[in-house]
């Protein structure tokens, strides 16, 4: 019942926002400029979002390689059943957990998969914060005056003493110490388990590097993306403008209070798309088209999750 509440309350929190927002845009505006993108444009922009997701799961691959071996197609569906379920739950990691389910089913190692999934997920938060910071040097003239600059650096601050709290052994250990005094259902126990794991990976310079380097076209190719399907609406703007504000409402979007990010990315978009001259109307209907493309495509995760058995699928993909 709990957790139906919160789903209630943050689609409630999502139609609130869209609500705000549509009642101050030109709606026959808005609706011009979503009926002025080609059929093909919304296919290339869905081959965009596969390639996307067929180089997110060859990235996996390769932290997996580690400690164990999964066919690639097995995990381009496990990744496209996450992306399924990260348009379709309340926030954009619900996914993640389905994709440790389905892993750990395949290989019975809880660690690894986790561990596998928040490396996935930690290099390409990782390369989402170097794009954004080398945006933020030709971009900063635009947001100079306003509060995102405090913002931008809150996020890549925050992420650069979170990852020292990670990976540096001392200030670790510090914070498990910190942890040690809480004792509920074993955790301590669990995160003990889950970062050796981790750190297993700190050797593994070739792994770091091949996954990093992985993560920058992926999401080079999400604003590539953005910036494409934003030319199909009219936005004439400079593709760093889309460099430096992509990275920000994809971060955004992740905050669990609306179900998806929906409101909160559109709000996002029109408060810093409209700074760079866009229009209302433009900068919507380029979130609310990007959102409904990849919920689209992200139908075959569900066709993948009914054709694999479901929550009943077991490690050889049949039902138990």
């Amino acid at each position: 019942m709990k957790g139906l509440t919160g789903t209630v309350v943050k689609v409630c929190i999502s139609g609130v926002i869209l609500w705000a927002l549509f009642r101050n845009i030109d709606l026959a505006q808005f609706w011009a400029t979503v009926i002025s993108v080609s059929p093909a444009a919304v296919i290339a922009v869905a081959v965009i979002l596969i390639a996307n997701q067929s180089l997110s799961t060859f990235r996996w691959s390769i932290i997996l390689r580690k400690d164990m071996a999964i066919p690639y197609p097995r995990l381009l569906s496990i990744y496209f059943i996450g992306m399924f379920f990260n348009n379709f739950l309340p926030t954009m990691v619900g996914g993640d957990l389905v994709k440790g389910y389905f892993l750990y089913k395949s290989s019975a190692r809880g660690d690894v998969s986790f561990a596998s999934i928040f490396m996935d997920r930690y290099s390409g938060f990782l390369a989402l914060m170097v794009i954004t910071a080398i945006a933020l040097i030709p971009g900063y003239a635009l947001i100079s005056g306003t509060g995102l600059p405090a913002l931008f650096a809150g996020l890549i601050g925050g992420f650069i003493c979170g990852s020292l709290v990670l990976w540096v052994s001392g200030l670790h250990n510090w914070a498990m110490r910190i942890l040690a005094r809480i004792h509920f259902y074993g955790i301590n126990k669990k995160i003990d388990t889950f970062y050796n794991v981790l750190m297993s990976y700190k050797s593994r310079r070739d792994i770091l590097v091949k996954i990093f380097i992985c993560s920058l076209f992926v999401q080079s190719g999400v604003t590539l993306g953005y910036w494409f399907l934003g030319r199909q609406l009219g936005i004439d703007i400079g593709i760093g403008y889309f460099f430096l504000f992509i990275p920000l409402t994809t971060t955004i979007s992740m905050l669990p209070i609306s179900l998806s990010g929906l409101g909160i990315r559109e709000g996002a978009f029109i408060y810093l798309f409209t700074k760079a001259g866009v229009s209302k109307e433009q900068a919507l209907t380029l979130s609310l088209m990007w959102f409904v493309i990849m919920a689209v495509v992200s139908l075959i995760g569900g066709i993948e999750y009914l054709r694999m058995g479901g929550r009943k699928a077991g490690a050889d993909g049949v039902e138990v």
